[in-house]
Protein backbone atom coordinates (compact mmCIF):
# COMPACT_ATOMS: atom_id res chain seq x y z
CA UNK A 1 0.00 0.00 0.00
CA UNK A 2 1.25 3.15 -1.01
CA UNK A 3 2.13 5.72 1.80
CA UNK A 4 -0.02 9.04 1.15
CA UNK A 5 1.91 12.41 0.95
CA UNK A 6 0.99 15.72 2.07
CA UNK A 7 -1.29 17.88 -0.14
CA UNK A 8 1.66 21.01 -0.03
CA UNK A 9 3.83 21.28 -3.06
CA UNK A 10 7.23 18.55 -3.13
CA UNK A 11 10.36 21.10 -2.36
CA UNK A 12 12.56 18.70 -3.73
CA UNK A 13 12.84 15.34 -5.44
CA UNK A 14 12.87 13.16 -2.06
CA UNK A 15 9.39 14.48 -1.93
CA UNK A 16 7.69 13.73 -5.00
CA UNK A 17 4.57 11.51 -5.19
CA UNK A 18 5.19 8.21 -6.63
CA UNK A 19 4.73 7.59 -9.87
CA UNK A 20 3.81 4.41 -12.50
CA UNK A 21 7.70 5.63 -13.93
CA UNK A 22 9.11 5.20 -9.83
CA UNK A 23 7.30 1.90 -10.12
CA UNK A 24 8.83 1.08 -13.66
CA UNK A 25 12.45 1.95 -13.37
CA UNK A 26 11.93 -0.17 -9.72
CA UNK A 27 10.86 -3.22 -11.42
CA UNK A 28 13.16 -3.42 -14.27
CA UNK A 29 15.77 -2.52 -11.77
CA UNK A 30 14.65 -5.46 -9.09
CA UNK A 31 15.49 -7.81 -13.00
CA UNK A 32 19.20 -7.42 -12.40
CA UNK A 33 19.01 -8.63 -8.71
CA UNK A 34 16.69 -11.17 -9.72
CA UNK A 35 19.01 -12.60 -12.06
CA UNK A 36 21.86 -12.26 -9.73
CA UNK A 37 20.02 -14.47 -7.27
CA UNK A 38 19.46 -16.81 -9.75
CA UNK A 39 23.32 -17.22 -11.43
CA UNK A 40 24.61 -17.29 -7.89
CA UNK A 41 22.02 -19.76 -7.06
CA UNK A 42 21.48 -22.19 -9.58
CA UNK A 43 25.30 -23.84 -8.82
CA UNK A 44 24.41 -24.95 -5.31
CA UNK A 45 21.27 -27.19 -7.17
CA UNK A 46 23.57 -28.32 -9.58
CA UNK A 47 26.85 -28.65 -7.17
CA UNK A 48 25.78 -32.50 -6.22
CA UNK A 49 25.61 -33.59 -10.19
CA UNK A 50 29.16 -31.51 -10.86
CA UNK A 51 30.82 -33.41 -8.21
CA UNK A 52 29.64 -36.88 -9.13
CA UNK A 53 30.37 -36.25 -12.50
CA UNK A 54 33.78 -34.65 -11.93
CA UNK A 55 34.72 -36.42 -9.09
CA UNK A 56 35.67 -32.99 -7.34
CA UNK A 57 37.43 -32.97 -4.44
CA UNK A 58 36.60 -30.43 -1.50
CA UNK A 59 38.76 -28.42 -2.28
CA UNK A 60 37.56 -27.99 -5.79
CA UNK A 61 34.00 -28.13 -4.36
CA UNK A 62 34.37 -24.76 -2.78
CA UNK A 63 36.02 -23.76 -5.52
CA UNK A 64 33.50 -24.02 -8.19
CA UNK A 65 30.90 -22.60 -5.50
CA UNK A 66 33.53 -19.47 -5.30
CA UNK A 67 34.09 -18.50 -8.57
CA UNK A 68 31.31 -16.57 -8.84
CA UNK A 69 31.99 -14.38 -5.74
CA UNK A 70 34.98 -13.90 -6.54
CA UNK A 71 34.06 -12.72 -9.97
CA UNK A 72 31.64 -10.40 -7.80
CA UNK A 73 34.22 -8.76 -6.02
CA UNK A 74 36.25 -7.60 -9.08
CA UNK A 75 32.68 -6.18 -11.04
CA UNK A 76 31.31 -4.61 -8.05
CA UNK A 77 34.95 -2.66 -7.68
CA UNK A 78 34.76 -1.71 -11.16
CA UNK A 79 31.44 -1.63 -12.28
CA UNK A 80 30.76 1.44 -9.14
CA UNK A 81 33.79 3.25 -10.52
CA UNK A 82 33.07 3.43 -14.28
CA UNK A 83 28.67 4.04 -13.05
CA UNK A 84 30.14 6.72 -10.98
CA UNK A 85 32.95 8.11 -14.12
CA UNK A 86 30.72 7.56 -17.17
CA UNK A 87 27.26 7.46 -15.56
CA UNK A 88 24.76 4.73 -14.57
CA UNK A 89 22.95 4.26 -18.05
CA UNK A 90 26.05 2.41 -20.28
CA UNK A 91 26.63 -0.42 -17.94
CA UNK A 92 22.66 -1.00 -17.22
CA UNK A 93 22.25 -3.03 -20.54
CA UNK A 94 25.85 -4.32 -21.30
CA UNK A 95 26.47 -6.20 -18.24
CA UNK A 96 22.56 -7.95 -18.79
CA UNK A 97 24.52 -8.73 -22.35
CA UNK A 98 27.34 -10.66 -20.42
CA UNK A 99 24.53 -12.38 -17.81
CA UNK A 100 23.61 -13.48 -20.87
CA UNK A 101 26.50 -14.77 -22.78
CA UNK A 102 28.16 -16.47 -20.40
CA UNK A 103 24.92 -18.10 -19.15
CA UNK A 104 24.36 -19.83 -22.38
CA UNK A 105 28.43 -20.73 -22.39
CA UNK A 106 27.58 -22.58 -19.33
CA UNK A 107 26.31 -25.14 -21.93
CA UNK A 108 29.40 -26.50 -23.33
CA UNK A 109 31.79 -26.69 -20.35
CA UNK A 110 33.31 -30.18 -19.61
CA UNK A 111 35.99 -29.50 -17.25
CA UNK A 112 36.73 -28.09 -13.75
CA UNK A 113 38.75 -25.01 -15.50
CA UNK A 114 36.24 -24.03 -17.64
CA UNK A 115 33.57 -24.39 -15.25
CA UNK A 116 35.33 -21.81 -12.89
CA UNK A 117 36.42 -19.42 -15.60
CA UNK A 118 32.91 -19.13 -16.72
CA UNK A 119 31.22 -18.91 -13.41
CA UNK A 120 33.83 -16.20 -12.41
CA UNK A 121 33.46 -14.06 -15.49
CA UNK A 122 29.74 -14.24 -14.78
CA UNK A 123 30.28 -13.13 -11.23
CA UNK A 124 32.45 -10.03 -12.48
CA UNK A 125 28.93 -9.09 -14.51
CA UNK A 126 26.60 -9.84 -10.91
CA UNK A 127 28.65 -7.52 -9.23
CA UNK A 128 29.05 -4.47 -11.72
CA UNK A 129 25.02 -4.76 -11.55
CA UNK A 130 24.90 -4.40 -7.96
CA UNK A 131 26.18 -0.80 -7.89
CA UNK A 132 24.99 0.59 -10.95
CA UNK A 133 21.22 -1.19 -10.42
CA UNK A 134 21.03 0.35 -7.21
CA UNK A 135 22.25 3.65 -7.55
CA UNK A 136 20.09 4.08 -10.72
CA UNK A 137 16.69 3.09 -8.95
CA UNK A 138 18.07 5.31 -5.74
CA UNK A 139 18.66 8.44 -7.20
CA UNK A 140 14.93 7.96 -9.21
CA UNK A 141 12.99 7.43 -5.95
CA UNK A 142 11.46 9.78 -3.50
CA UNK A 143 12.52 8.99 -0.05
CA UNK A 144 9.18 7.43 1.49
CA UNK A 145 10.25 4.42 -1.30
CA UNK A 146 13.56 4.32 -1.21
CA UNK A 147 13.54 2.14 2.17
CA UNK A 148 10.84 -0.43 0.67
CA UNK A 149 12.41 -0.31 -3.27
CA UNK A 150 15.74 -1.03 -2.53
CA UNK A 151 14.75 -3.98 0.53
CA UNK A 152 12.80 -5.41 -2.30
CA UNK A 153 16.06 -5.39 -4.90
CA UNK A 154 17.24 -7.59 -2.38
CA UNK A 155 13.81 -9.58 -2.10
CA UNK A 156 14.24 -10.27 -6.07
CA UNK A 157 17.39 -11.62 -5.25
CA UNK A 158 16.23 -14.29 -3.18
CA UNK A 159 12.72 -14.67 -5.55
CA UNK A 160 15.97 -15.21 -7.95
CA UNK A 161 17.42 -17.34 -5.49
CA UNK A 162 14.43 -19.34 -5.06
CA UNK A 163 13.57 -19.70 -8.73
CA UNK A 164 16.88 -21.05 -9.29
CA UNK A 165 15.97 -24.01 -6.69
CA UNK A 166 13.04 -24.75 -8.33
CA UNK A 167 14.25 -24.92 -11.94
CA UNK A 168 17.05 -27.19 -10.11
CA UNK A 169 15.01 -29.28 -8.30
CA UNK A 170 12.51 -29.46 -11.07
CA UNK A 171 15.11 -30.41 -13.66
CA UNK A 172 16.43 -33.42 -11.16
CA UNK A 173 13.31 -35.79 -12.22
CA UNK A 174 14.92 -35.88 -15.49
CA UNK A 175 18.14 -37.53 -15.94
CA UNK A 176 18.85 -36.54 -19.02
CA UNK A 177 18.90 -32.78 -18.13
CA UNK A 178 22.51 -32.08 -17.45
CA UNK A 179 23.98 -29.58 -14.57
CA UNK A 180 25.18 -28.05 -18.07
CA UNK A 181 21.86 -27.30 -18.77
CA UNK A 182 20.67 -26.22 -15.32
CA UNK A 183 23.51 -23.33 -15.22
CA UNK A 184 22.56 -22.36 -18.56
CA UNK A 185 19.08 -21.46 -17.94
CA UNK A 186 20.02 -18.73 -16.78
CA UNK A 187 19.62 -17.24 -20.04
CA UNK A 188 16.22 -17.26 -20.25
CA UNK A 189 15.38 -14.78 -17.24
CA UNK A 190 19.02 -12.56 -18.69
CA UNK A 191 17.46 -12.41 -22.33
CA UNK A 192 13.98 -10.86 -20.78
CA UNK A 193 15.85 -8.25 -18.60
CA UNK A 194 18.03 -7.22 -21.42
CA UNK A 195 15.42 -6.21 -23.75
CA UNK A 196 13.23 -4.32 -20.76
CA UNK A 197 16.50 -2.34 -19.96
CA UNK A 198 16.91 -0.73 -23.32
CA UNK A 199 16.10 2.61 -23.45
CA UNK A 200 15.36 3.79 -20.25
CA UNK A 201 17.00 7.48 -19.04
CA UNK A 202 20.34 8.45 -17.53
CA UNK A 203 20.33 9.47 -13.60
CA UNK A 204 19.14 13.35 -13.03
CA UNK A 205 21.30 13.60 -10.35
CA UNK A 206 24.61 12.12 -12.02
CA UNK A 207 23.72 14.41 -14.86
CA UNK A 208 23.61 17.70 -12.59
CA UNK A 209 26.96 16.35 -10.72
CA UNK A 210 28.53 15.95 -13.49
CA UNK A 211 26.90 19.71 -14.75
CA UNK A 212 24.62 18.49 -17.37
CA UNK A 213 21.78 20.51 -16.38
CA UNK A 214 19.88 20.52 -19.74
CA UNK A 215 20.08 17.07 -20.28
CA UNK A 216 18.76 16.34 -16.69
CA UNK A 217 16.15 19.06 -17.09
CA UNK A 218 14.78 17.01 -19.61
CA UNK A 219 14.91 13.66 -17.97
CA UNK A 220 12.80 14.86 -15.07
CA UNK A 221 10.06 16.62 -17.26
CA UNK A 222 9.73 13.77 -19.36
CA UNK A 223 9.42 10.89 -17.01
CA UNK A 224 8.51 12.54 -13.50
CA UNK A 225 6.76 15.67 -14.94
CA UNK A 226 8.86 18.09 -12.62
CA UNK A 227 10.99 20.72 -13.04
CA UNK A 228 12.56 20.53 -9.89
CA UNK A 229 15.96 20.20 -9.61
CA UNK A 230 18.64 18.13 -7.34
CA UNK A 231 20.94 20.34 -5.55
CA UNK A 232 24.83 19.83 -7.15
CA UNK A 233 25.99 17.84 -4.23
CA UNK A 234 29.63 19.18 -2.98
CA UNK A 235 31.68 16.11 -3.00
CA UNK A 236 33.19 15.49 -5.86
CA UNK A 237 34.81 12.21 -8.11
CA UNK A 238 37.42 9.53 -5.41
CA UNK A 239 38.84 6.81 -6.37
CA UNK A 240 38.28 3.72 -4.22
CA UNK A 241 41.74 4.29 -2.44
CA UNK A 242 40.52 8.54 -1.87
CA UNK A 243 37.25 7.03 -0.33
CA UNK A 244 39.19 4.81 1.89
CA UNK A 245 40.93 8.18 3.28
CA UNK A 246 38.29 10.00 2.87
CA UNK A 247 35.67 11.42 5.55
CA UNK A 248 33.74 8.77 4.53
CA UNK A 249 35.79 6.03 5.41
CA UNK A 250 33.67 5.71 8.31
CA UNK A 251 30.67 4.59 6.52
CA UNK A 252 32.52 2.59 4.67
CA UNK A 253 33.78 0.40 7.38
CA UNK A 254 30.09 -0.09 8.91
CA UNK A 255 28.74 -0.72 5.51
CA UNK A 256 31.27 -3.36 4.78
CA UNK A 257 31.62 -5.15 7.81
CA UNK A 258 27.65 -6.17 8.47
CA UNK A 259 27.56 -7.47 4.61
CA UNK A 260 30.92 -8.99 4.89
CA UNK A 261 29.51 -10.83 8.33
CA UNK A 262 26.09 -11.37 6.63
CA UNK A 263 27.53 -12.50 3.27
CA UNK A 264 30.69 -14.99 4.63
CA UNK A 265 28.20 -17.13 6.48
CA UNK A 266 25.28 -16.23 4.28
CA UNK A 267 26.55 -17.53 0.84
CA UNK A 268 28.61 -20.48 2.38
CA UNK A 269 25.15 -22.34 3.86
CA UNK A 270 22.81 -21.31 1.18
CA UNK A 271 25.30 -22.40 -1.87
CA UNK A 272 26.18 -25.73 0.03
CA UNK A 273 22.61 -26.47 1.38
CA UNK A 274 21.94 -29.49 -0.31
CA UNK A 275 25.42 -30.88 0.91
CA UNK A 276 25.13 -29.94 4.78
CA UNK A 277 22.12 -31.67 4.73
CA UNK A 278 23.55 -34.50 3.62
CA UNK A 279 26.66 -33.87 6.35
CA UNK A 280 23.36 -34.17 8.43
CA UNK A 281 22.17 -37.31 6.93
CA UNK A 282 18.80 -35.64 6.10
CA UNK A 283 17.28 -38.11 3.35
CA UNK A 284 16.14 -36.06 -0.08
CA UNK A 285 18.39 -33.32 0.70
CA UNK A 286 17.56 -31.31 -2.24
CA UNK A 287 13.83 -30.95 -2.01
CA UNK A 288 15.19 -29.65 2.07
CA UNK A 289 17.41 -27.28 0.90
CA UNK A 290 14.32 -26.28 -1.69
CA UNK A 291 12.32 -25.76 1.22
CA UNK A 292 14.93 -23.91 3.43
CA UNK A 293 15.77 -21.11 0.47
CA UNK A 294 12.11 -21.20 -0.12
CA UNK A 295 11.12 -19.67 3.32
CA UNK A 296 13.41 -16.90 3.13
CA UNK A 297 10.71 -15.13 1.53
CA UNK A 298 9.06 -15.26 5.23
CA UNK A 299 12.01 -13.07 5.92
CA UNK A 300 12.77 -10.38 3.19
CA UNK A 301 8.80 -9.85 2.29
CA UNK A 302 7.65 -8.52 5.66
CA UNK A 303 10.58 -6.00 5.27
CA UNK A 304 9.78 -4.92 1.47
CA UNK A 305 6.50 -3.84 2.13
CA UNK A 306 6.91 -1.63 4.69
CA UNK A 307 8.61 -3.18 8.13
CA UNK A 308 12.21 -1.30 7.15
CA UNK A 309 9.94 2.35 7.57
CA UNK A 310 8.33 0.81 10.42
CA UNK A 311 10.90 -0.42 12.47
CA UNK A 312 13.80 1.28 11.01
CA UNK A 313 16.85 0.65 9.63
CA UNK A 314 18.91 0.28 12.93
CA UNK A 315 16.83 -2.44 15.07
CA UNK A 316 16.16 -4.67 11.81
CA UNK A 317 19.53 -4.67 11.59
CA UNK A 318 20.13 -5.97 15.39
CA UNK A 319 17.21 -7.80 15.75
CA UNK A 320 18.76 -9.93 12.46
CA UNK A 321 21.43 -10.65 13.65
CA UNK A 322 20.53 -11.85 17.15
CA UNK A 323 17.49 -14.02 15.36
CA UNK A 324 20.20 -15.87 13.14
CA UNK A 325 22.98 -16.09 15.68
CA UNK A 326 20.32 -17.83 17.52
CA UNK A 327 19.59 -19.95 14.46
CA UNK A 328 23.28 -21.19 14.07
CA UNK A 329 23.87 -21.86 17.59
CA UNK A 330 21.07 -24.06 18.08
CA UNK A 331 23.25 -26.10 15.30
CA UNK A 332 26.12 -25.91 16.90
CA UNK A 333 25.60 -26.66 20.58
CA UNK A 334 23.29 -29.89 19.34
CA UNK A 335 25.15 -32.82 19.95
CA UNK A 336 22.92 -35.32 17.92
CA UNK A 337 20.68 -33.12 16.53
CA UNK A 338 17.17 -34.41 14.96
CA UNK A 339 15.99 -33.46 11.96
CA UNK A 340 13.50 -31.04 13.69
CA UNK A 341 16.62 -29.18 15.69
CA UNK A 342 18.30 -29.31 12.20
CA UNK A 343 15.35 -27.39 10.28
CA UNK A 344 14.79 -25.24 12.82
CA UNK A 345 17.76 -23.76 13.22
CA UNK A 346 18.58 -23.68 9.54
CA UNK A 347 15.14 -21.82 8.99
CA UNK A 348 15.19 -19.69 11.80
CA UNK A 349 19.02 -18.75 10.54
CA UNK A 350 17.53 -18.60 6.84
CA UNK A 351 14.77 -16.54 7.53
CA UNK A 352 16.30 -13.69 9.65
CA UNK A 353 19.50 -13.17 7.17
CA UNK A 354 16.70 -12.72 4.89
CA UNK A 355 15.15 -10.25 6.97
CA UNK A 356 18.76 -8.80 7.30
CA UNK A 357 20.17 -8.76 4.04
CA UNK A 358 17.24 -6.19 3.10
CA UNK A 359 19.24 -3.43 4.13
CA UNK A 360 22.27 -4.49 2.25
CA UNK A 361 21.27 -2.11 -0.59
CA UNK A 362 19.58 0.51 2.00
CA UNK A 363 22.36 1.48 4.21
CA UNK A 364 25.03 2.09 1.37
CA UNK A 365 22.68 3.84 -0.71
CA UNK A 366 22.02 6.75 1.66
CA UNK A 367 24.91 7.28 3.22
CA UNK A 368 27.04 8.27 0.20
CA UNK A 369 26.67 10.82 -2.06
CA UNK A 370 26.06 10.81 -5.86
CA UNK A 371 29.65 11.64 -6.89
CA UNK A 372 31.01 8.43 -4.96
CA UNK A 373 27.65 6.52 -4.42
CA UNK A 374 28.40 3.18 -7.36
CA UNK A 375 31.48 3.33 -5.95
CA UNK A 376 31.33 3.00 -2.60
CA UNK A 377 28.31 0.66 -3.15
CA UNK A 378 30.45 -1.47 -5.24
CA UNK A 379 33.58 -1.11 -2.66
CA UNK A 380 31.67 -2.61 -0.11
CA UNK A 381 29.92 -5.59 -2.26
CA UNK A 382 33.56 -6.88 -2.94
CA UNK A 383 34.76 -7.07 0.39
CA UNK A 384 31.23 -8.58 1.30
CA UNK A 385 31.92 -11.15 -1.66
CA UNK A 386 35.65 -11.69 -0.72
CA UNK A 387 34.37 -12.99 2.77
CA UNK A 388 31.94 -14.41 0.79
CA UNK A 389 34.45 -16.39 -1.66
CA UNK A 390 36.51 -17.50 1.30
CA UNK A 391 33.69 -18.93 3.31
CA UNK A 392 32.09 -20.91 -0.02
CA UNK A 393 35.69 -22.25 -0.17
CA UNK A 394 36.36 -22.83 3.23
CA UNK A 395 33.36 -25.04 4.66
CA UNK A 396 33.45 -27.96 2.91
CA UNK A 397 37.22 -28.65 4.00
CA UNK A 398 36.32 -27.51 7.48
CA UNK A 399 33.42 -29.85 7.63
CA UNK A 400 35.48 -32.34 6.25
CA UNK A 401 38.34 -32.00 8.80
CA UNK A 402 36.14 -30.98 11.88
CA UNK A 403 32.87 -31.76 11.18
CA UNK A 404 29.61 -29.47 11.14
CA UNK A 405 28.69 -28.41 14.84
CA UNK A 406 32.49 -26.55 14.87
CA UNK A 407 31.61 -24.81 11.56
CA UNK A 408 28.31 -23.83 12.60
CA UNK A 409 29.43 -22.48 15.95
CA UNK A 410 31.98 -20.21 13.84
CA UNK A 411 29.02 -18.94 11.41
CA UNK A 412 27.28 -18.24 14.90
CA UNK A 413 30.53 -16.03 15.96
CA UNK A 414 29.98 -14.36 12.70
CA UNK A 415 26.50 -13.15 13.35
CA UNK A 416 27.04 -12.05 17.08
CA UNK A 417 30.23 -10.35 15.85
CA UNK A 418 27.97 -8.68 13.25
CA UNK A 419 25.02 -7.88 16.55
CA UNK A 420 27.97 -6.01 18.02
CA UNK A 421 29.27 -4.21 15.18
CA UNK A 422 25.10 -2.80 14.77
CA UNK A 423 24.77 -2.39 17.90
CA UNK A 424 27.07 0.03 18.11
CA UNK A 425 27.76 1.89 14.49
CA UNK A 426 24.00 1.14 12.84
CA UNK A 427 22.73 4.69 12.33
CA UNK A 428 18.97 5.37 11.69
CA UNK A 429 18.87 6.64 8.06
CA UNK A 430 15.25 6.25 7.09
CA UNK A 431 14.26 10.29 7.00
CA UNK A 432 17.68 10.99 5.55
CA UNK A 433 17.66 12.86 1.92
CA UNK A 434 20.12 11.73 -0.43
CA UNK A 435 22.97 14.16 -0.17
CA UNK A 436 22.61 15.05 3.25
CA UNK A 437 25.87 14.68 5.64
CA UNK A 438 26.57 11.21 6.72
CA UNK A 439 26.17 10.78 10.21
CA UNK A 440 29.55 8.84 10.46
CA UNK A 441 31.26 12.35 9.47
CA UNK A 442 32.70 14.67 12.17
CA UNK A 443 31.25 18.17 11.47
CA UNK A 444 34.53 19.88 11.69
CA UNK A 445 35.46 17.46 8.80
CA UNK A 446 37.02 19.37 5.97
CA UNK A 447 34.90 17.26 3.31
CA UNK A 448 31.86 17.41 5.20
CA UNK A 449 29.94 20.19 3.96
Amino acid sequence: MTPKLSSHEPATLDDLPPTKFHAKIALISAGGPFCDGYILGIIGIALPSIVRDLHLTGGETGLVGAAALVGVLVGGMLGGAVADRLGRRPLFTLNIAAFLVFSVLQSTCSGVLFLVTLRFLLGVAVGADYPIATSYVTEFLPRILRGPVLSGLIMAWWLGYIASYAVGYALSFFPEVSWQSMLASSAVPSLTLFCLRMGLPESPRWLIQKRRITEAQCILRDHLNTDILPHAEPQGQLSPLQIMRSPYRGALVFVSAFWILQSAPGFAIHTLQAQLLRQYHVSNALLGSFCITGLTIVGILPVTLGLINLMGRRLLLIGSFAISWAGLFLLGISSHPTTGIIFSGFILYSVSEAAGSGLQFVYPNELFPTAIRASAVGMACSFSRLGAALGTFLLPIGYAQFGMRPMMLIAAGFMLAGLLISYIWAPETKHTSLGEKSPFIEPSSPRAS
